[in-house]
């Protein structure tokens, strides 16, 4: 046989069509995420403190419904990705019905506990409390749709979902404050703006049929696990800032809370690294050179904004909250350092995910306990206050994450050996 590619050519494409890959995707979710800034931006300019800050319960409320999204988009890509031979078009109907289960069941269970969110987080506007169900509703079942598409790799479609989720955000949010700026119609904003990107996903996957009641109940029982692992990750991911709010003081828990922006900024920017190498991860488990590859440009990426925050400490400031937050320049690439080894924690988990790795959660449930005893012994024993403080947490978070992930990883590669 012959080939019009020489051997030194070969290696080429498949990096060209994984950049292109990469290049969709990272633009749709830039997009999503800039719009969903753009909406916090408006809110904040036309909402009252009080107002603003319920506002941002809710959005946190709806932060934590949606890994039950996120659990179904890992499973949903996992399974499409791995499967082989006749009967897709099946297995993506019976994702997309156990979908729209999830969302139903989410909804009613949001419905019940309305009144215990409106307790909670000191909620006035009964309405604003409902809306959440639908919201998380349809959020629910988008997810289901984003892993029928990002399994079968269908990148366009998948960037064009993404994109709806932050320009519905932004366009019915900002036009529902724009009206009437309030709590409630913000909520009524956001439920609006949830809608779209599951009618286009709904639209783009039409024609979708014959999945059988197993293949649903299969389904739902692995996003149950990919649901819990995520959920652990999310956990220890957010946990600095309640370990902050309660062993530091106001001020300096302040600090801390604007250098997580840097993180949280730094933790999502190689997401769409995930999302575009989490279906050959679920093809080839056993593949720990493409996992490197993967985690490389993870911490590539990582490294380019420690540099950042480094080099631009005063744009850092700017960004994060102005002159009020100046004492987060010095220690800005800390924060950025924290958030960077998350990311790369965040695509470990993924592959675990991919594998069916079910000890994972347990792994970072534990890794979540020794931080918060860490933390309890250093910072509740006042061995490390101020800004001194401050970095110590940070340093210990960014430890615990790279900890986990070498962990996650070894563990990952002992399995796959016997494969080999």
């Amino acid at each position: 046989m012959t080939s019009d590619t020489t051997p030194e050519q070969q290696p080429a494409a498949p990096r060209l069509a994984f950049l292109r890959s990469a290049t969709v995707v990272a633009v749709g979710m830039a997009v999503m995420n800039v719009a969903a800034y753009g909406f916090t931006l408006i809110a904040v300019r036309a909402l009252v403190p009080e107002q603003f800050g319920a506002v941002t319960a809710l959005l946190g409320l709806l932060l934590i419904g949606n890994v039950i999204s996120l659990g179904l988009q890992a499973s949903g890509a996992r399974r499409i990705a791995t499967h082989s031979g006749p009967g897709e078009a099946g297995l993506a109907d019976a994702l997309l019905k156990a979908g729209r289960r999830a969302a139903l069941g989410l909804t009613i269970v949001s419905l019940i506990a309305t009144p215990l969110f409106m307790w909670l987080l000191h909620i006035d506007s009964v309405v604003a409390a409902l809306l959440v169900a639908p919201t998380l509703g349809c959020l629910t079942l988008m997810g289901s749709q984003l892993g029928v598409l990002q399994g079968g790799q269908n990148w366009t479609e998948l960037a064009a979902v993404y994109t709806s989720t932050g320009i519905g955000r932004l366009a019915f949010g900002g036009i529902a404050l724009l009206i009437h700026p309030s709590l409630t119609a913000a909520m009524v904003g956001l439920a609006l703006g949830a809608v779209v990107p599951a009618l286009l996903g709904g639209y783009l996957l039409r024609g979708s049929s014959g999945g059988t009641p197993e293949q649903v109940k299969e389904a739902l029982r692995e996003t149950i696990h990919g649901t819990h692992t995520l959920l652990a990750f999310f956990a220890i991911a957010n946990a600095d800032v309640l370990l902050a709010r309660g062993l530091l003081d106001a001020k300096h828990s302040g600090i801390y809370a604007a250098g997580v922006i840097v993180a949280k900024a730094c933790l999502f920017l190689p997401q769409f690294v995930i999302v575009v190498v989490f279906p050959s991860l679920a093809t080839a488990p056993g593949d720990t050179q493409r996992l490197r590859r993967a985690i490389q440009a993870v911490a590539a990426l990582g490294v380019c904004t420690v540099l950042g925050a480094l080099i631009l400490p005063n744009l850092v400031v700017t960004i994060v909250g102005g002159p009020d937050y100046a004492a987060v320049g010095p220690i800005a690439w800390l924060f950025a350092l924290a958030g960077s080894s998350y990311a790369v924690l965040q695509m470990v988990v993924y592959a675990a995910i991919a594998q069916q790795e079910k000890r994972a959660a347990l792994l970072i449930w534990v890794g979540l306990a020794s931080l918060a005893i860490a933390a309890l012994i250093i910072l509740g024993a006042h061995l490390a206050v101020g800004t001194i403080g401050v970095k110590v947490l940070v340093a210990m978070t960014t430890t615990c994450a790279l900890l986990l992930s070498a962990a996650l990883a070894s563990g990952l590669h002992r399995q796959s050996v016997p494969a080999q």
